[in-house]
């Protein structure tokens, strides 16, 4: 694997890309943070067309930043909306992308997702540019509700259909957005969620020192969204039942204030055994956090209605970001019933996939003994299987095919 991680022999010198990002998130994304570092490094000139609350921290070399053209509708509701939802969508900026686009600015558009993939290939087919869509969420129209959804998912399969080069994380989750969408599998290319293993990684005290904890005690961090499809109900009522010594961390910054019914019960339930942590951190400070942990928990369950928490969660497979990250560092983790994971565990003795959420107790404790093994097989999954770098070389190659 050693030669996979070296850049490839090509350049992206002068090629002009734009990049629509519907999601104001994109810095929490640590595949398109490496996907921008990596095309800026090689000379690109990235336009990212984003939601206009979003940041992009410190990602900004050469890159220049855009509203996204969010789609136009004939009514909003009542006048006053209706005026200024038109005049903030027929915006000078969105002027000046369809001027840009043409006068020939872009070799190359990426679509992110349902909506950008599908703005996307407005331009990409009046203005003949190749197209690439980067696919995080999945939405599957047997699950879909509301008419707006439904037509939206018409749209994204026909923009989809357009598309030279479809990225997605795992081969599972491609045949499913292969077979949903009408897509044939040579256009695909395989992309985890994840961060460049390029820095070097080193445990940390962080978790330690902020909170008191002793080198006795076992660290389980709950890192991202606390919710219901994240077992936040089932991990608070299993506590009691938890083996002595072991601490939950709950990193989130995802709606946990004082208004949320979890920060209630955790507060009212006064256990000496769970911490919580709400404060936004960069991305270095995050990766120390992760990097003093003892072990993490990666567990997702459907939770209908939503079309993002179905089975685009069932099926989330390498699409985690905090099951990377996790690799990264050598944090042994403990999933549920995960199809993706349990195939990986074939290979790498990372941890544990445990059939129940009622296994979890008993777990922690089997997944502790080993803890040292653990470690080194999830770094070993994370240097042959995640690592940005790993796959930037072969990506390259197809990106710079497609514009020729």
């Amino acid at each position: 694997m050693q030669g996979l991680t070296r850049e490839a022999d090509n350049s992206f010198n002068r090629q002009r890309i734009a990049l629509f990002e519907p999601y104001p998130d994109l810095v929490t994304n640590p595949t398109l943070v490496c996907l921008l570092q990596a095309l800026t490094r090689h000379g690109s000139r990235v336009d990212v067309m984003m939601h206009h609350t979003g940041s992009l921290g410190s990602v900004n070399s050469n890159i220049a930043v855009y509203r996204f053209p969010e789609g136009l509708s004939l009514w909003y509701g009542d006048v006053r909306t209706t005026c200024r939802c038109w005049s903030e969508r027929l915006s000078i900026e969105r002027l000046r992308i369809e001027q840009r686009f043409a006068a020939g600015a872009y070799d190359l558009i990426l679509g992110i997702d349902s909506l950008g993939i599908i703005r996307g290939s407005k331009y990409a087919k009046r203005y003949n540019v190749p197209l690439v869509y980067l696919s995080f969420e999945m939405f599957f129209r047997d699950e879909l509700i509301v008419d707006s959804e439904i037509e939206e998912k018409e749209q994204e399969i026909k923009a989809t259909q357009m598309a030279d080069l479809v990225v997605v994380q795992d081969a599972h989750r491609g045949r499913l957005l292969a077979e949903e969408n009408g897509l044939v599998l040579d256009k695909f290319a395989y992309l985890p969620v994840s961060p460049s293993g390029s820095r070097q990684v080193k445990r940390s005290n962080y978790l330690r020192d902020r909170f008191h904890l002793s080198e006795e005690q076992t660290i389980v961090l709950q890192s991202g969204t606390f919710a219901d499809w994240t077992y936040a109900d089932e991990l608070l009522k299993s506590l009691d039942a938890w083996p002595e010594g072991f601490v939950l961390v709950i990193h989130s910054r995802d709606r946990l204030n004082d208004t949320s019914r979890y920060v209630r019960e955790i507060k009212a339930a006064d256990l000496p055994n769970i911490i919580l942590s709400t404060e936004p951190l960069p991305a270095d400070e995050y990766e120390q956090l992760v990097g003093s942990a003892d072990m993490g928990l990666v567990m997702y369950k459907a939770t209908p209605p939503s079309r993002y928490l179905q089975k685009n969660i069932e099926y989330i497979g390498l699409a985690s970001g905090k099951f990377s990250f996790y690799m990264k560092y050598g944090i042994p983790v403990i999933s549920v019933a995960d199809r993706t994971y349990q195939g990986l565990l074939e290979y790498y003795n990372f941890g544990e996939n445990i059939d129940s959420f009622d296994e979890l107790p008993d777990a922690l404790i089997r997944v502790r003994s080993s803890e040292n093994h653990h470690r080194a097989e999830a770094q070993r999954l994370f240097r042959e299987r995640l690592d940005f770098d790993v796959y930037w070389p072969t990506l390259s190659a197809r990106l710079l095919e497609i514009m020729k």
